[in-house]
C-alpha cells in the first residue's frame, strides 16, 4: 500500500495523459492544454 501511495501520481499522470491525447484526437486543443498544464502542476506536489 506504502508504494502505491508514492507511485500515485504516475498514475494519475498516465490517466491525463490518455485524456489529454483522446482530446487531441477530437480536436479539443483547449481541454488537452488544460490537462496538460494540470498534469505538470500535479507532478511537482510531492507524494504524501
Amino acid at each position: 500500500m506504502n508504494k502505491m501511495r508514492k507511485n500515485w501520481p504516475l498514475g494519475f499522470l498516465g490517466l491525463l495523459g490518455i485524456r489529454g491525447i483522446i482530446g487531441i484526437i477530437n480536436g479539443d486543443l483547449l481541454e488537452s492544454i488544460w490537462i496538460a498544464w494540470f498534469a505538470w502542476f500535479v507532478f511537482f506536489i510531492p507524494p504524501k
